[in-house]
């Protein structure tokens, strides 16, 4: 039996496919990038993993909270380009309310597990699509889907300072995404590291 949470994503992804019945799938994937195989399959890389999504009935086996993304993302109607300027949870609408939820949801796990060992994030880093950014004491760019990524930035602690860690975004996400799939993106790639 699903539970709430599950049964709410399915709804989502459902309304999510009924909606995007009624669009030209082939151009709205040419306005993004991306590319349609010849048996009509969407091939990306969605949380360092490489999926297929049909686009004849949308189905996959990626996670349903995982593909719910990205039919949010084909659901959009303009192009999505990187902006290089990163924004912080709370810049979403009710980002500000649902931020310390959204911490104990990404950075204070990773935090809490690592404490100041770097070198054993790092070898987690493997597990999803990444490049390392001179920011903090270690930072990386993790890439998600498409040209969703989020910066992780990792401050060591010592006698003055506890250790401490961010989650940032480009702000090109706030044209996309709700305050919720920000966070399920963020906690999808922290919970990742943590295993």
């Amino acid at each position: 039996m699903l539970s709430n949470k599950q049964q709410a994503v399915e709804k989502a992804v459902n309304i999510a496919i009924n909606k995007l019945k009624n669009i030209n799938i082939k151009e709205r994937c040419k306005l993004h990038g991306l590319e349609i195989s010849t048996d009509n399959k969407i091939d990306m890389r969605l949380f360092g993993k490489n999926i297929s999504l049909d686009i004849n009935d949308f189905s996959t086996d990626a996670k349903a909270s995982d593909i719910l993304l990205v039919l949010h993302y084909l659901l959009c109607d303009i192009p999505v380009k990187k902006t290089g300027e990163l924004i912080s949870f709370r810049e979403f609408t009710g980002g500000q309310f649902y931020y310390e939820p959204f911490l104990s949801k990404t950075v204070k796990p990773l935090i809490n597990k690592y404490a100041n060992d770097i070198e054993s994030i790092k070898k987690c880093m493997g597990k999803f699509d990444y490049e390392e950014v001179k920011l903090g004491d270690f930072g990386a760019k993790i890439q998600s889907f498409g040209p969703f990524e989020i910066t992780l930035i990792y401050h060591l602690g010592d006698d003055e300072f506890p250790v401490d860690a961010e989650v940032l975004f480009d702000s090109s996400f706030k044209r996309i995404f709700v305050a919720e799939d920000a966070s399920v993106i963020a906690s999808r790639i922290c919970i990742g590291l943590l295993f």
